[in-house]
């Protein structure tokens, strides 16, 4: 066995010990029903998720008790979003993450930003005839995710296929050569000389990235890009990104985990200190200290899994992050959305995007999407989250 091939073996046993102890995911208890108009048929953790989305949603009444809680609780945020400590203490009070990931999914659709953006989301899905665009003035700049060279053909974290489908809207597009592993500040940086190389060219730049890409977009946006460049920026596209970190990263810093992080580190011949700097820790105090030009338009696109619905990249990390409250397999919910942005709820879709067997009509139809809410103007776009 070479040495390469020992020190994966090694880590794959030493990984497979340790979640062999994670917590399962829930009874799973099947559970069908539409939420942010979308179909759902999954297992879920709990009755009252279940009740949520086959009775509550549609209007009927089965469960007097449940259903008052319920009510009580869309009255109390019927102007507001829950915050990520209001929807750990949903998911305790109705002992389901599940219920609170759908009681997120169904707030954020009906905020008055978002119902908007996700009917016409919905609209460029169901008809790509009707949702086609100018596409000869953008420039699309897709920024890749972690350790995108070596994984990327998996994960999708190198954007070869939504390349592929921007290419065929007649979309100019170009990869950033971000350093693949690098922090996020050695990611903003090159993002930035990349923005700058391009600003010249007359053409409205569309930022895209996925996961680790995000909070390197918003701190080259927030404080790298100078004023010059800034303005031919018209759009960034946020795919899950991690903007105030991945609490799986602060998991693995308790023992006995650490012992494996450190152990997958040596391995694959990561940096330590470019994995810790997206813990939640230094990424909270970054993103509180950004500020993004409100020019930019900052479209989120969210995937919102429930416990059934898990990815084969998700199962192993979303039970960690379970008593953290909703999350995406890699990040708190609310934690991959933008200041001042607006939201389309994939509701089903976990973190790793690409194992959406509809990705690929999604993808067509969030790129028609952003070009159509440019063209409308800024006012058809105004939100704050």
């Amino acid at each position: 066995m070479s040495r390469s091939n020992l020190k994966m073996h090694v880590v794959g046993l030493a990984t497979a010990a340790l979640l062999s102890a994670s917590c399962c995911s829930g009874p799973g208890i099947l559970a069908r029903g539409t939420v942010a108009g979308e179909a759902i048929e999954a297992t879920v953790d709990s009755h009252a998720a279940r009740y949520f989305l086959e009775s509550y949603l549609q209007g009927k009444s089965g469960d007097p008790g449940l259903h008052g809680r319920i009510d009580a609780l869309a009255r109390r945020y019927e102007k507001s979003l829950p915050s990520r400590a209001e929807l750990k203490v949903i998911s305790n009070e109705f002992s389901s993450v599940d219920f609170a990931s759908l009681f997120f999914a169904d707030r954020l659709s009906r905020s008055e930003c978002n119902q908007a953006v996700n009917r016409t989301f919905a609209r460029h899905r169901a008809n790509r005839q009707a949702a086609r665009v100018d596409a000869a003035p953008y420039l699309v700049l897709f920024v890749p995710g972690w350790d995108y060279v070596d994984s990327g053909p998996a994960t999708g974290a190198d954007f070869a296929r939504p390349r592929e489908l921007a290419t065929g809207l007649g979309l100019e597009n170009h990869l950033v050569a971000l350093p693949p592993t690098g922090s996020v500040e050695e990611n903003a940086a090159a993002l930035a000389a990349e923005v700058a190389k391009r600003a010249g060219s007359g053409k409205k730049i569309l930022l895209a990235g996925a996961s680790s890409a995000g909070p390197a977009i918003h701190l080259a946006l927030g404080e790298l890009i100078p004023k010059h460049d800034l303005g031919s920026i018209k759009a960034w596209v946020n795919l899950g990104g991690i903007l105030q970190g991945s609490p799986l990263v602060d998991v693995y810093q308790s023992w006995p985990r650490v012992w494996l992080f450190d152990l997958a580190v040596w391995a694959k011949g990561w940096r330590r200190d470019a994995i810790l700097g997206m813990g939640t820790g230094p990424s909270r105090k970054r993103f509180e200290r950004l500020r993004v030009d409100e020019n930019i338009l900052i479209v989120n696109y969210l995937g919102i899994p429930l416990s059934g619905q898990l990815s084969r990249y998700s199962r192993d990390k979303y039970p960690l992050l379970r008593p953290e409250g909703p999350n995406d397999g890699l990040t708190l919910l609310t934690d991959a959305i933008a200041p001042n942005s607006l939201t389309v709820v994939a509701l089903g879709s976990d973190h790793f995007f690409a194992e959406d067997p509809d990705i690929d009509d999604r993808t067509v139809a969030l790129m028609t999407l952003v070009i159509a809410l440019l063209e409308s103007g800024p006012a058809a776009r105004a939100c704050n989250n």
